[in-house]
């Protein structure tokens, strides 16, 4: 039998979503038959699974050790390995992730910064939460929550598209203006290849990317951009760029060469006008600095006096 006793930080949510993040192997079905069984109760009290959990529950878990063991180890481990801090305080924490990193562990548990995060916070009962993602090879800003309520206020503020999410990349070719892309983004799981598409062709989700030239270098004819995501689809920015014949440079996926890696870095988050348990972030913004290897693609000279 385990028994967890829920504090403050982990309060507030429903019994069903706290015990599949707890039993990360766990099938749905499984959790819900052993709530029906009383395996797992409240207060020594049956449960449906539905019921909002508040500090000082008592929830009990009436299976076998290795059981426990089984559907909690395929959740991300704590591991260390070093933070890149832009900002925190005691809601949140603002990351500048480095390239060849993972932001959640793939089924092989590599190194990520979720685990990463999990080995800083050791002490904490909520595992902090990762509300965007950034590709493996994708630098820059991720934001986190230390608390579910803040997990909740940030999830909901990204799909309002209330915090806005400004990156950095270069391309080839030569981009003269700024252009507002659109389409309907698709994207084959298997092969973990997005598509965008002028709108009618195919079905799928709205992808909207805007595009801003920082400065063109003849020599290698590449354009460093500013891009304002609109839309948060996956892959959007690389198959975005790719579609209208300006792959990223390095992203070998979508058509980019002459780099080790893509040279997309996730540069500024903005907060809009914002109440509640994160109001006080209301209109600031965080930046993390360029990285060193993607210096070489830039005039930063250029870019400060625009």
């Amino acid at each position: 039998m385990k028994e967890i006793i829920i504090t403050p930080e982990i309060a507030g949510q429903r019994l069903d979503k706290f015990l599949a993040r707890h039993l990360g192997a766990a099938p749905k079905a499984f959790i819900h038959k052993m709530l029906r069984k009383k395996n797992i109760v409240v207060n020594n009290k049956r449960s449906d699974g539905g019921q909002i959990i508040a500090a000082g529950d008592v929830v009990r878990l009436y299976l076998a050790d290795d059981t426990v063991e089984k559907f909690t180890k395929a959740a991300p481990q704590a591991a260390p390995g070093p933070l890149d801090i832009v900002y925190e305080d005691e809601n949140i924490i603002i990351i500048n992730k480095t390239a060849n990193l993972l932001t959640q562990p793939d089924a092989a548990m590599a190194d990520s910064l979720t685990g990463r995060l999990r080995h800083h916070f050791s002490n904490s009962t909520f595992a902090p939460v990762c509300v965007n993602r950034l590709d493996r090879n994708t630098t820059g800003i991720v934001l986190c929550a230390k608390n579910l309520a803040a997990a909740q206020v940030l999830s909901k503020l990204i799909h309002d598209r209330a915090i806005g999410k400004y990156y950095l990349a270069a391309v080839h070719g030569q981009i003269t203006g700024k252009m507002r892309l659109e389409g309907t983004h698709t994207k084959d799981e298997a092969k973990n290849l997005a598509k965008i598409v002028p709108r009618g062709t195919l079905e799928g989700t709205e992808a909207v990317t805007l595009v801003f030239p920082i400065h063109y270098n003849a020599a290698k004819d590449i354009t460093t951009l500013k891009i304002d995501l609109q839309t948060g689809r996956s892959h959007q920015i690389r198959a975005h760029l790719a579609s209208i014949g300006h792959p990223i440079v390095g992203d070998a996926k979508y058509g980019g060469k002459k780099a080790p890696r893509q040279m997309l870095h996730a540069h500024e988050v903005a907060f809009g006008q914002i109440a509640g348990v994160l109001g006080y972030l209301s209109g600031k913004n965080f930046i993390a600095p360029m990285p060193n290897d993607m210096k070489i693609w830039y005039d930063l000279d250029k870019m400060g006096r625009e």
